[in-house]
């Protein structure tokens, strides 16, 4: 029996037992709330809506060793007026629309703009902070009961005016929405203001929990709120707070400007001063509240993005202890469907951890607005989950890290509804892709230099434009489609880099098919890609050890190290920029009405860490290949560029200059993209992955249409196919070194080329069978019923799974099979009536098979 009293009717040892030993893989799951759904204070009607709750949600808390449920109240002003009495009515988040309509630029016609809040029922309820009392240990005593785990709940502080109206925020206080910096006002946006968590509060005589007798004057916000939570929290029954929309990081924290970068400049801050007032407000708050666990949504951006806008000294929390999660994914895909962003930021956030573990969040729905995105905004489309949970981590030994932590913003909707379809739906998604999570590095792997970009943000002077084009890169790289799928800190890669280097000079030789040389060296079946601009003397010359021992990098940003120089075949000259034209030499994508081999870039210093200054040294090595160059006002730059020698043992170096395609001086929450005539080169790094023995290439009907994300994970000895078509209308063409990837349960028309594959609008396919054949023909894989076979039965046990593969001609056939299955060897192929004999066909994972025709049958 289970721990609910449940009979498990699996069989240990069955597929379906598998799978849910699996599933036991959350140290928690976090229902966030608002109050809405609670329409009736009765004790019985508050008991029925924490039942209904956590019982939609059972097939996510069942995976968890925890619960929580983050409490939407307000805004947080419910914390700052506090005054000790339970008694007293609290304003609470009972609207849809903008509360605080007047703070916001864009609404321009008050209450009767159809922005503004309204009520979200005609007669909502009044809460006393009695009445919040009781729910939270209804919720605790039902979800412990239903569940039979402990069940925390969080309280939340937001710096916005939009959840709730606020008085202290606005009337009584507004000074707390006005931040300084070196003397000089910061506001990005005049009337869109937000709490500033190193303000200082003006005096006032109103009794509140932590200062009976009122305000003194010039008391810092951290040390007030701090106060307030050290009062309010434990009367209320929270456990925790989180700290919504980048509150406690940055002051305006909504937009990719910020105090140190205006759009035009950087930086413009001192960065010792503006980091010092971020930790100083941390440090208030801890000292005037040192018993509560904080917990952080983070910015919409990635760490550098926050470090290169904003200096958020976010490694100085960890350091100081004031974090034991990192933030989360942010959730502002749903809304700007940049996918890109969300991953890149995500990377940036779990490459380097303040604990043991971190969280992944997801958004079906939205309690404060007309909007739920798993109906209204994602059609139902699970990319959003496929997606973020297909990033592999990878920890010190080089081995993947699943986040301990689901978190769902949030269970109820607007009108204050417990969606179950919503529920059920996405529970089933969150379920198998963390089942699914990737157990070896993917195709490609970040390594992300989370201390060097600390130190860069910290020296003089700062190396803030090299910080900026770092993430930003990234992000459009991602959003071109390039498939990395995963991240290590440069820490982490530092010391499996040596030990790989070891070992493949003490072995010799890699040999064609893969890195048995290298010794297994954990990130030997990845390509790393690494930024340039933090690879100096012994790391640089790491990299160039790690490609002549067998290694795959593909590099971007200027050349400034001599090892990188030599490694690549480049040097150094004048710098360029502005506009250009640039010319791809490799295959790309199709595009109807006109060539992606040419596009016109505007290359700026300041976004893009310096100009275009890259020549080939030795324009007639032969084992240099000229990928890309830019011609600015007649004179040529070097782009883009591969390199493989003999003697590197199957090693190879790519590399990007990289461009970033960003408007001037424009105050806006996202970067405005240049002109539409001028291109985005990210899509290089794509197509340099040629190099590598990878053609995956994309067909588009219009050049405006946007690429479509791929993601390639691996699981279990698969390679997995996950991503996202935002125009379904793209489709992809794909290669890879053993031949047509071909998913389970699809057809391809696979030949000697790529082939065309008619992937989902959102899909997270597995790919075990690769098809390389002299002529085209349509090849089908199809999984199968694993019916017992005689080897199998007198070996004492059952087949597992069966692949059926069919139409094929004289094709070279690649299996990549589960590790089990190919260390034993047990596994079984029928051609027709013919039992095949593959001893020594499996190597390396792989079941190879030469000249099948026809229909194969693969049993393990």
């Amino acid at each position: 029996m289970n721990r609910n009293g449940e009979v498990d009717v699996t069989r240990p040892g069955s597929r379906a037992g598998r799978d849910r030993a699996a599933d036991r893989r959350l140290r928690r799951v976090t229902l966030e709330m608002s109050l809405k759904p609670f329409r009736s204070l009765t004790d019985e009607a508050i008991e029925a809506v924490c039942e209904e709750a956590f019982r939609q949600w059972a097939p996510l808390l069942d995976m968890a060793d925890t619960a929580s449920v983050l409490l939407w109240t307000a805004d947080g002003s419910e914390i700052l007026v506090w005054d000790g009495e339970l008694g007293r009515e609290l304003e609470w988040g009972r609207y849809i629309g903008f509360a605080n309509e007047w703070t916001f630029d864009h609404i321009t016609d008050g209450k009767r703009d159809r922005k503004t809040a309204i009520l979200y029922t005609p007669e909502p309820a009044r809460f006393t902070y009695r009445d919040l009392q009781r729910v939270i240990a209804a919720l605790k005593r039902v979800g412990r009961a239903r569940c039979g785990i402990p069940v925390e709940v969080g309280a939340t502080f937001d710096a916005g005016p939009e959840f709730a109206y606020s008085d202290f925020k606005y009337k009584d206080h507004p000074e707390i929405n006005r931040a300084e910096l070196g003397g000089r006002p910061i506001g990005l946006r005049a009337s869109y203001t937000v709490v500033c968590p190193w303000a200082t509060l003006h005096a006032d005589d109103v009794r509140y929990a932590a200062y009976p007798d009122g305000i003194p004057e010039g008391t810092p916000f951290g040390e007030f709120l701090g106060g307030q939570c050290a009062s309010f929290l434990p009367a209320l029954g929270f456990d925790y707070i989180w700290f919504s929309n980048g509150f406690g990081l940055s002051y305006f924290p909504w937009t990719y400007l910020g105090a140190n970068y205006d759009g035009t400049n950087m930086p413009l801050a001192d960065r010792a001063e503006l980091s010092g007032k971020v930790l100083g407000f941390w440090d208030a708050f801890h000292a005037a509240c040192p018993d509560t666990r904080i917990e952080v949504r983070g910015t919409n951006y990635g760490t550098g993005m926050d470090l290169a806008k904003d200096c958020i000294p976010i490694r100085e929390l960890y350091e100081r202890g004031y974090l034991a999660y990192p933030p989360p994914n942010s959730p502002w895909g749903a809304l700007n469907h940049d996918f890109g962003l969300e991953l890149t930021g995500y990377l940036s956030r779990i490459a380097a951890l303040p604990g043991e573990t971190y969280p992944f969040r997801y958004y079906p729905n939205d309690p404060w607005f007309w909007q739920n995105p798993w109906t209204d905004l994602y059609d139902r489309q699970p990319h959003d989950i496929y997606l973020p949970l297909s990033v592999a981590r990878l920890d010190a030994e080089g081995q993947p890290q699943a986040p301990g932590i689901v978190e769902l913003l949030t269970i109820d909707t607007e009108y204050g509804e417990l969606p179950e379809d919503t529920a059920l739906e996405v529970s089933a998604h969150v379920r198998r892709a963390l089942r699914d999570f990737p157990d070896a590095p993917g195709l490609m792997t970040w390594v992300y230099p989370f201390d060097e970009l600390h130190d860069a943000a910290a020296a003089t002077p700062p190396q803030t434009g090299s910080i900026f084009f770092h993430d930003w890169f990234m992000r459009h790289a991602i959003n071109e489609g390039l498939p990395v799928s995963g991240c290590i800190s440069s820490v982490h890669a530092a010391r499996l880099l040596e030990a790989g280097i070891i070992a493949g000079r003490d072995a010799g030789t890699r040999d064609s098919e893969g890195a048995e040389g290298m010794g297994g060296a954990a990130l030997a079946e990845t390509i790393l890609v690494v930024a340039t601009s933090w690879l100096r003397g012994d790391d640089a010359q790491r990299i160039a050890d790690w490609v002549a021992c067998g290694g795959r990098v593909l590099l971007y940003g200027p050349v400034r190290d001599a090892a990188l120089a030599e490694l690549l075949n480049v040097r150094q000259v004048e710098p360029l920029s502005g506009e250009g034209e640039l010319t791809i030499d490799a295959q790309t994508d199709e595009i109807a009405g006109g060539s992606s081999r040419e596009m016109r870039i505007d290359h700026r210093p300041l976004v893009s860490d310096g100009g275009l200054g890259e020549l080939c040294a030795d324009a007639a090595d032969p084992h240099t290949r000229i990928r890309a160059r830019v011609a600015v006002q007649g004179q040529e730059r070097l782009f883009a560029l591969s390199r493989s020698l003999p003697q590197w043992q199957g090693g190879a170096v790519c590399w990007l200059r990289g461009s970033l395609p960003l408007q001037d001086g424009i105050v806006t929450h996202l970067p405005v993209r240049q002109d539409a005539a001028l291109g985005d080169s990210a899509v290089v790094a794509r197509y340099l992955l040629q190099d590598f023995g990878y053609t995956l290439l994309q067909t588009k009907a219009d050049a405006a249409s946007p690429s479509a994300m791929l993601l390639a994970p691996r699981r279990a000895g698969a390679q997995r196919l996950v991503g996202s078509r935002r125009d379904t209308s793209v489709s992809f063409r794909m290669r890879f070194p053993e031949g047509v990837p071909l998913p389970t349960g699809m057809t391809a028309l696979a030949g000697p080329g790529a082939a065309e594959l008619a992937l989902d609008g959102a899909f997270a396919k597995e790919c075990r069978v690769f098809v390389d054949q002299p002529e085209p023909a349509l090849v089908t894989c199809r999984e199968a019923a694993p019916d017992p076979t005689r080897a199998k039965r007198t070996l004492g046990e059952l087949p597992q799974r069966k692949l059926v593969v069919s139409g094929l001609r004289e094709a070279r056939l690649t299996v990549a099979l589960p590790p089990e299955a190919a260390s034993s060897g047990r596994v079984e192929v029928a051609h027709g009536e013919t039992e095949l004999d593959v001893a020594g066909c499996i190597r390396r994972g792989f079941l190879q098979l030469a000249a099948i025709s026809g229909t194969i049958e693969i049993v393990w």
